[in-house]
């Protein structure tokens, strides 16, 4: 990806790619916002981006320099600079209940793609990507896409010889400076706002989404103001139709992120999202609230309140960094009696070793928040059956941990998570957002108290640094235990091996 005249690329959301450009701002005096991702180009110093996206190797081959540090394709022609890649992911692998002596199916993912990447002139710069994949998962992944109609963060499936699932995947976007202080972007892609693994207020766990975003950076960047228009939908067919097959009902999202940074040190952003009712059984699709049109953070809160027919979510993000640490937090409510946070610590560059860090972070969010009463159902904080913000939903209590080591281009992942869950029956009243908050059954609902432990160590070796191809080996294990109900317990193990283009985020940790 990138070339060094390029100024307008969106880093890749990858979470260790983002770590990599934090690991450098956090040995310099920079004012570069760091609360609201994809990072752009625009807010990175050279030194940042030099560190992160060129390889200074030399190389005496021309296969080398290929595989370590080009795109596939370059063009380079006055102002206009292009790159393409092929993308692929394939993994192999087997799952059990346990362990190896249990071993009973396969894990796979087959992923092809490719992307292109554009710098013309100065100030326009655009990416696309497009894959088509085919996965075989572990059985507590199938329970759960088979649920949900869809492939988390990815989006709609198919049957892929019976027990496996096939889904497209597409994202595009053009990002324009207009000026030092001013960045536009459109296209087909999501945003996280926050510090954390986890966001409470708007993560990149559900699928790409049609999106209209204005950066705002002042002349001394002190000040950061982000505001996007997106077009969502979820999984449930219109009623009126006039085709064949009937379109998803459709809603809109307005999401604004305000963000101060007095010094290099402190980071506090105030955060606003308003998902709109934007269609009716009885007409149709309707013409969104006024207020979906408005830039300015607060006024949609004010207007139509937080337990309106347009479900608005406020929240406050934080972080504080102190040589090599840093300190971050998350406060959201969706109404007065349903408020989650977040704390969180990030340690870069332990014991002096450069590329590798540790965190440690506490999430819990309350019962029925994100979910909406049965009328306002539609409006629920989702896309596509998939969460906005955590992809736990609600109901729970989280914590996890972290760890990262690269060295010479061999790397290594730690993830444990540990995880409570009070969910109401098999319906997973509470914890599933997907569920109305006054739905009638909830009254004589039993609720569980559920514990998850999620552990998986993968290790490997990172090839082209524009496309971060890797080969790597994974072990994963996940166990369920019902404090209430053992024979809902749930034990999965599986270990896989492959080749892949790392450049997204799949929260499949859950």
């Amino acid at each position: 990806m990138l070339f060094s005249q390029a100024q307008q690329y969106d880093i890749p959301l990858n979470y260790n790619l983002s770590q990599e450009v934090l690991v450098v701002k956090s040995n310099s005096d920079s004012l570069f916002h760091t609360g609201q991702r994809p990072y752009n180009q625009w807010f990175l110093s050279k030194k940042t981006f030099d560190n992160t996206f060129k390889d200074t190797s030399d190389y005496y081959y021309d296969a080398t320099v290929l595989l370590y540090q080009k795109h596939l394709l370059e063009i380079h022609k006055k102002d206009i600079h292009i790159g393409m890649d092929l993308l692929l992911d394939f993994y192999l692998g087997r799952k059990g209940g346990y362990d190896f002596s249990e071993v009973d199916g396969k894990v796979s993912g087959n992923s092809r793609g490719f992307r292109i990447v554009a710098n013309i002139g100065k100030n326009v710069s655009f990416e696309t990507r497009f894959y088509e994949n085919q996965f075989f998962f572990a059985d507590f992944l199938d329970s759960i896409m088979d649920a949900r109609h869809v492939v988390s963060g990815i989006g709609r499936h198919k049957s892929f010889k019976e027990i496996g699932y096939d889904a497209g995947y597409s994202m595009g976007s053009v990002s324009y400076k207009i000026n030092d202080q001013i960045n536009i972007k459109f296209g087909h892609d999501k945003l996280f706002i926050g510090h954390g693994y986890r966001s409470l207020l708007l993560s990149d766990n559900a699928s790409n989404y049609p999106l209209l975003t204005a950066n705002f950076r002042s002349k001394n960047q002190k000040w950061f103001y982000s505001s996007t228009y997106a077009w969502m939908q979820s999984l449930t067919r219109s009623l009126t139709t006039v085709s064949t097959e009937a379109l998803f009902k459709r809603k809109n999202g307005n999401f604004h992120y305000l963000s101060f940074k007095p010094n290099s040190h402190l980071e506090l952003g105030l955060f606003e999202a308003t998902i709109y009712n934007v269609y009716s059984d009885s007409s149709g699709i309707e013409k969104p609230s006024p207020t979906f049109y408005n830039p300015i953070i607060g006024i949609n809160t004010a207007v139509e309140g937080l337990q309106n027919k347009n479900n608005s979510l406020i929240g406050l993000s934080a972080s504080y960094s102190f040589r090599d640490f840093q300190f971050y937090g998350q406060l959201a409510m969706d109404n007065i009696n349903k408020i989650g946070f977040q704390l969180g610590t990030k340690w870069f560059e332990l014991f002096n070793l450069k590329r590798n860090w540790v965190q440690l972070e506490f999430n819990t969010v309350p019962s029925y928040m994100y979910s909406t009463t049965t009328i306002n159902i539609l409006q629920n904080y989702t896309h596509m059956n998939q969460e906005l913000a955590h992809p736990l939903g609600a109901s729970f209590k989280e914590l996890l941990f972290l760890y990262h080591f690269e060295w010479n281009r061999w790397f290594t992942d730690f993830h444990f998570i540990y995880a409570n869950r009070v969910r109401g029956d098999l319906r997973q009243f509470g914890e599933n957002i997907l569920i109305a908050s006054d739905h009638t059954l909830i009254s004589q609902t039993t609720y569980q108290n559920v514990n998850t432990y999620y552990w998986t160590i993968e290790g490997g070796y990172s090839f082209n640094i524009k496309t971060r191809l890797q080969v790597f080996g994974q072990v994963t294990q996940r166990i369920l235990n019902n404090l209430d109900n053992s024979n809902a317990n749930q034990k999965d193990f599986f270990f896989q091996m492959g080749i892949r283009c790392y450049l997204n985020n799949y929260y499949l940790d859950l």
